[in-house]
């Protein structure tokens, strides 16, 4: 019987990962849509601004929806912190990809980027600016320099503010249900 549970947990989360590779798909093929220049850069940019927006409403309405849910079913903690790492970790990339999409669509978009432009080396640049940005480091190596720009960085800005708060506040309401369905086992 736990086998069968298990197998049920491990497909419902597996559902629940579908929308964050949905995610980081329209990033690829906006990158490829512009890799091949199959459309205006006005139109990729703005698909891109479009994208990232409903991404970020979609994963704070998902984030949201699960703790809720977590808080009255039965669940593992390090389950629950697992999926808050690899939330975190897919929003962090989904927003690398953002901000070199919009790179390769406005080379001025952004300052600070190691020259001569490399895709390796540009990719682990914006995916360590997404990272101080999700975690309001912020250094300033890397800065945007255009409107299309600023909006992706407040963007996730606001998205990290509000996840980060969001899951602090529940945090102990969360380890409280989880100790209490042990003490009851």
């Amino acid at each position: 019987m736990r086998k069968h549970l298990l197998r049920k947990q491990h497909f419902r989360q597996m559902r629940e990962v579908w929308p964050f590779v949905l995610v980081l798909l329209s990033g690829t093929l906006i990158f490829l849509a512009d890799m091949y220049e199959l459309e205006n850069p006005l139109f990729r940019e703005t698909v891109l601004i479009g994208v990232s927006l409903a991404k970020s409403v979609w994963f704070l309405w998902f984030v949201v929806r699960r703790i809720r849910k977590d808080a009255v079913q039965s669940f593992h903690f390090q389950e629950f912190m697992l999926f808050i790492g690899l939330s975190v970790l897919l929003y962090v990339l989904s927003y690398a990809i953002d901000f070199y999409c919009l790179y390769q669509i406005r080379p001025d978009a952004f300052q600070g980027l190691p020259a001569p432009p490399d895709l390796l080396d540009d990719f682990i640049t914006f995916f360590y600016f997404s990272v101080t940005n999700f975690t309001t480091a912020g250094l300033g190596d890397v800065v945007p320099r255009v409107v299309s720009a600023r909006l992706f960085v407040s963007l996730e800005l606001i998205v990290s503010f509000f996840f980060s708060i969001f899951v602090i506040a529940n945090l102990a309401m969360l380890r409280e249900a989880f100790a209490e369905k042990q003490r009851g086992r």
